[in-house]
C-alpha cells in the first residue's frame, strides 16, 4: 500500500515536471512588453501613446485577430498604470480616481486577454467597451490642456 502511494506521488511529481516548460511557453507568449515599450516622460505623452493603442486595438478586433489583442491590450495597461507617477499635478481626489481605475484597467486587459485567446469576439468586443469607458473616466480626471501640452519623447 505505501508502495502504491510513493509510485503514485512520484508520478505526481514527474507530470507536473514535465508541464513546466509548456506552462512557461505560455506564460512567456502573453508576457507584456513593459521592458521593450518606451513609456512616455509625460501624462501627456502617455495619454497619446494610450489613444493610438486604444486605436489599434480597436482595429484588431475588427479585424478579427484576437491572437494579437493581449499584447496591445497589455501595453495600454503598463501605459495607464504610469500615469499617477506623471501626474502629480492633478488634484488630490482626482489623482485617486485614476488610481482606482488603472486597477480596473489591468482587469480589463486580463480579460481582455482570456477573451481574446478563446477566440470569443463577442466578449473581446464588450471587453474593449468597457475598456473604452474606463479609458474616458480616466481621460475626465485630467483639464484638457494638461493631456494635450507636452510632446511625446522617444
Amino acid at each position: 500500500m505505501k508502495k502504491r502511494i510513493l509510485v503514485v506521488a512520484l508520478l505526481g511529481v514527474a507530470l507536473g515536471i514535465a508541464r513546466l516548460p509548456a506552462a512557461w511557453a505560455a506564460e512567456e507568449e502573453h508576457e507584456h512588453t513593459e521592458g521593450k515599450m518606451k513609456i512616455p516622460d509625460t501624462a501627456a505623452g502617455i495619454w497619446s501613446e494610450v489613444k493610438e493603442h486604444e486605436e489599434q486595438l480597436g482595429k484588431i478586433i475588427t479585424d478579427k485577430k484576437l491572437d494579437k489583442v493581449h499584447e496591445v491590450a497589455f501595453e495600454i495597461r503598463d501605459m495607464v498604470n504610469a500615469l499617477p507617477d506623471k501626474s502629480k499635478d492633478l488634484a488630490a481626489d482626482k489623482l485617486a480616481k485614476v488610481k482606482t481605475n488603472t486597477k480596473f484597467i489591468a482587469d480589463l486587459a486580463d480579460r481582455l486577454d482570456k477573451s481574446g485567446d478563446a477566440n470569443d469576439q463577442a466578449g473581446t468586443e464588450a471587453n474593449f467597451k468597457k475598456l473604452q469607458g474606463i479609458l474616458k473616466t480616466i481621460e475626465a480626471q485630467y483639464a484638457p490642456e494638461m493631456l494635450k501640452s507636452a510632446e511625446k519623447k522617444e
